[in-house]
C-alpha cells in the first residue's frame, strides 16, 4: 500500500525561510506516516520528526541565523521531498490593492529597474489569484514556486514589495522573501473572515450590504453575468491597448474620451473576489503559518466611500492576521494614500474630502495599534491617476518603517507630525513631533487653512519659526483651527530637514467631512 505526504505549496526551491524564529512546516499525507524534516548546510544538520493525523502533519524547526544556503528535505513513507537553495533571513507578507500589486515592470522607470534589479538575497512568491479554492486552483497553486529576483523572474513582483526589499537586504545584509497577496480594487473587507468581519459593527455592515448586492443570485447567474462583463472588458482593453500602441504616453483623460471609460465594478455574486472574506480564504490562509518578519499593507482606496468605518475594519483585519500567526507583535506597517483626484470627479465638482479621513483613519491605526508603522507618501501622487508610478519612494519609505519599527534602529523615519496648534493673537502656531531638525517648504508655503469659531477654513500665509509654523488669514480675526494638506489632491510642500514630508492633519477631528471652507471648494486643490 502506498503511503504519500505532501508539503504546503508555498515550500519550494529557493525560499527564505524566517531567522530567529520557530519555522513551521506543514503539509498533508496518509494518517500514522512518520514524517521527518531535515535542514542541512554546510555548517551542519538538523532534523525534526513527527506522524500524520487526521490527514494532516506538522513539524517546527528551531530558530536559525542567516547564513549559507541549505537543503530542506521532507520525507515520509514512500516520499522524499527536497527543496534547494534555501535560505534564512526576513520573510514579508505584501497585501493590499492594486498599488501593492502594480508590477516592477510597469513603476517609474520600469524596464531600466527590471534590467538592473538581479540580486539573489531577494526572493519572492506569489500566492495563486483566484477566488475560489476549485480544481484549478489547486492547478495553478501547485505550479506556484519561490523565484529568485532577476530580469526574467520578477517582471510582476509587487513594485513597492521590491523596493522595500531592496533597502532592507542592504541596509541588514540578510536575504529577504516577499509573499505577495494583493489583488487590485478590493476593500479590506475581502481580506478578513466572516467570523472577523461579524465580530464589528463596521464588518457586519459591509457583509450585509454585499449580500443586499447579490440578493438572491444563484453562482451560475453570476457565471454568465461574468462572462458579459467580460466580454466588456476585453473589449475597452484591446481599444486601450491599441491606442497606446500609437501612442505610448498617451493620457487616462484621453483614453477614457477616446476609449471609453473601464467597465467597473464586476458583477457581485457569491464566488467574486470583491466579495467578503473570499481571498482571505483562497488567499491569505493559504500561507497561513509560514513564519513571517511582518506585514506591508497598501489599501485602502476602494474603501473612499466607507471612511467612517475604516479605522475600525483596520483594526481588526491587523488582529485577524496577527492571531493567524500566533503572533500579536509581528509588525504591521500601512502605507498612507498619497494625494489622488480624478479629473472627472473634479469636472464634476465632486467632494474630495474622503480621501483625508482614510488617511486619518490610517494614523490613527498607526498610533493606537502597538507594533504599527506609517510610510507617508503624500507627496507622490498623481493627477487623475489612482496608480502613481513612483514605487520606489514607497518601498524606501517602508523600509524606514521597518527599520525603526520591526528592527529598532533609532533613526529618523518620520516627517513632522502635528503635535499642537495654539492661538497666537491673529496667528495659530502649530508645533510638530519629528520636526527636531528643523522644518522646510519645498516651494510656496502652500497648504495651510485656519478657521475662527465658526469653522469656516480659509487659505492661510504660513512662515517657518524655529520648529514650529505660524499660520494666519486676514479674513480670520482669531484662528481657533486649523489644518494641512486637508485636500483630496493638492501642494504638499511641508517636509523636515531630514527629507521626509509631513503629514496630513487637521487640529480639530469633530470637523465634519467636508468641513466648510471659504472657496466651497471641490476640485480637490487642483
Amino acid at each position: 500500500m502506498s503511503t504519500t505526504i505532501q508539503c504546503a505549496a508555498i515550500f519550494s526551491d529557493n525560499m527564505v525561510l524566517q531567522r530567529g524564529k520557530p519555522v513551521p512546516v506543514w503539509g498533508t499525507g496518509t494518517d500514522g506516516v512518520s514524517v521527518t524534516v531535515t535542514w542541512a548546510t554546510p555548517a551542519g544538520t538538523i532534523k525534526e520528526e513527527t506522524k500524520v493525523r487526521q490527514g494532516t502533519w506538522r513539524v517546527t524547526l528551531p530558530p536559525q541565523v542567516a547564513g549559507d544556503a541549505g537543503i530542506l528535505t521532507v520525507s515520509g513513507g514512500d516520499t522524499v521531498i527536497s527543496f534547494a537553495n534555501v535560505v534564512f533571513g526576513d520573510v514579508w507578507f505584501a497585501g493590499g490593492q492594486s498599488n501593492m500589486e502594480l508590477e516592477l515592470q510597469n513603476c517609474q522607470n520600469g524596464a531600466a529597474e527590471l534590467a538592473a534589479c538581479a540580486n539573489p538575497d531577494i526572493r519572492f512568491y506569489q500566492v495563486v489569484k483566484r477566488a475560489v479554492i476549485d480544481a484549478d486552483y489547486l492547478a495553478d497553486e501547485a505550479k506556484s514556486r519561490w523565484k529568485v529576483c532577476a530580469p526574467d523572474t520578477a517582471a510582476t513582483l509587487s513594485a513597492v514589495a521590491y523596493f522595500f526589499a531592496r533597502k532592507i537586504t542592504l541596509d541588514l545584509k540578510v536575504p529577504v522573501g516577499i509573499i505577495n497577496c494583493s489583488w487590485g480594487g478590493t476593500s479590506i473587507s475581502a481580506w478578513m473572515s466572516k467570523a472577523q468581519l461579524a465580530k464589528s459593527a463596521a464588518g457586519q455592515r459591509y457583509l450585509d450590504d454585499y449580500a443586499a448586492l447579490v440578493g438572491g443570485k444563484t453562482d451560475a447567474e453570476w457565471d454568465a453575468e461574468m462572462k458579459a462583463y467580460f466580454d466588456d472588458w476585453s473589449a475597452w482593453d484591446e481599444r486601450v491597448l491599441a491606442r497606446r500602441a500609437k501612442d505610448p504616453d498617451v493620457t487616462w483623460e484621453t483614453l477614457n474620451k477616446e476609449c471609453g471609460i473601464c467597465p467597473w465594478p464586476q458583477p457581485a455574486g457569491n464566488k467574486s473576489p470583491y466579495c467578503p472574506a473570499n481571498l482571505y480564504n483562497s488567499m491569505v490562509k493559504r500561507v497561513v503559518p509560514f513564519a513571517l518578519r511582518g506585514f506591508l499593507y497598501y489599501q485602502g482606496e476602494e474603501d473612499e466611500q466607507r471612511v467612517a468605518d475604516y479605522f475600525e475594519m483596520l483594526y481588526y483585519l491587523i488582529g485577524q492576521w496577527r492571531n493567524d500567526w500566533d503572533d500579536d507583535t509581528l509588525p504591521f506597517l500601512i502605507v498612507q494614500l498619497p494625494m489622488y483626484a480624478s479629473r472627472e470627479d473634479v469636472e464634476a465638482g465632486l467632494p474630495a474630502k474622503n480621501w483625508c479621513l482614510l488617511r486619518e483613519a490610517q494614523y490613527r491605526a498607526s498610533q493606537t495599534i502597538a507594533h504599527t508603522g506609517l510610510a507617508v507618501i503624500i507627496d507622490c501622487g498623481e493627477y487623475d491617476n489612482i496608480h502613481p508610478l513612483d514605487k520606489q519612494t514607497v518601498g524606501f519609505r517602508l523600509a524606514l518603517q521597518a527599520l525603526k519599527v520591526a528592527y529598532g534602529k533609532k533613526f529618523d523615519a518620520d516627517g513632522p507630525l502635528f503635535a499642537a496648534a495654539q492661538q497666537e493673537g491673529s496667528a495659530i502656531r502649530v508645533s510638530f513631533s519629528q520636526a527636531e531638525r528643523g522644518l522646510e517648504f519645498r516651494g510656496k508655503s502652500e497648504g495651510f487653512e485656519v478657521a475662527g469659531a465658526e469653522g469656516v477654513y480659509y487659505p492661510a500665509d504660513a512662515v517657518i519659526d524655529g520648529n514650529t509654523i505660524v499660520a494666519r488669514s486676514s479674513k480670520v480675526s482669531a484662528p481657533e483651527r486649523v489644518r494641512y494638506a486637508w485636500i483630496k489632491y493638492g501642494p504638499t510642500p511641508l517636509y523636515g530637514k531630514n527629507g521626509l514630508p509631513a503629514m496630513p492633519f487637521r487640529s480639530h477631528r469633530m470637523d465634519s467631512i467636508d468641513s466648510t471652507d471659504s472657496t466651497n471648494r471641490t476640485d480637490g486643490g487642483v
